[in-house]
C-alpha cells in the first residue's frame, strides 16, 4: 500500500512539473491558431537558432522577441483575439526546445512547415514590452537589428 501511495504522488508531481513549461514533442493544450511558414520564416528562426541561441551566454541580455508573422497571418490573430502582437519568440518544440517561461507572444514550431500561436498567451505590444522590461532584455537584438526600431 505505501508502494501503491509513493507511486500516486510520484505520477501527480510528474504532471505539476511538466505543466511549467511548453509541450517538448506534442501540441499545445489550448486554443490555437496554426500558419504555414513561409520560406523567408524558416530563414528567420534557422538565424535566430545559429545567431541568438548559439551565442546564448553573449546574447542574453538581449530580447528573443524578434519573429514577425506575415500579413496574413496578422489577420487571422486580429480576426481571433482582437490584435496581433509585432514580435513573438520560437519555441522549436518539434526540436526539443522548450524554455521553462516566462511565455507571452510564442510561436511554437511544431513541425518544420508549421507554426501553432497559443491564443492565450498572447498580449498587446504595450504589455509585452512591459514584459521584456520585467525580464531585464534590452529590446534590441544584434542578431535582428531592425528589431525595435519602431
Amino acid at each position: 500500500m505505501k508502494t501503491l501511495t509513493i507511486a500516486c504522488c510520484l505520477f501527480l508531481l510528474a504532471g505539476v512539473v511538466h505543466a511549467d513549461g511548453l509541450p517538448k514533442a506534442g501540441r499545445y493544450v489550448g486554443k490555437v491558431l496554426v500558419f504555414d511558414l513561409t520560406d523567408d520564416q524558416k530563414h528567420e528562426i534557422a538565424h535566430f537558432r545559429t545567431c541568438h541561441l548559439a551565442r546564448f551566454k553573449t546574447m542574453n541580455p538581449y530580447t528573443p522577441y524578434v519573429f514577425q508573422l506575415t500579413p496574413g497571418q496578422r489577420k487571422g490573430l486580429v480576426r481571433d483575439v482582437g490584435f496581433a502582437p509585432t514580435y513573438f519568440e520560437v519555441e522549436e518544440t518539434y526540436r526539443g526546445f522548450n524554455e521553462a517561461g516566462p511565455h507571452w507572444n510564442v510561436a511554437l514550431r511544431f513541425s518544420h512547415d508549421q507554426i501553432e500561436v497559443p491564443l492565450d498567451l498572447l498580449l498587446p505590444d504595450a504589455e509585452a514590452r512591459k514584459a521584456v522590461d520585467a525580464q531585464g532584455w534590452k529590446t534590441t537584438n544584434p542578431c535582428f537589428p531592425k528589431v525595435g526600431e519602431h
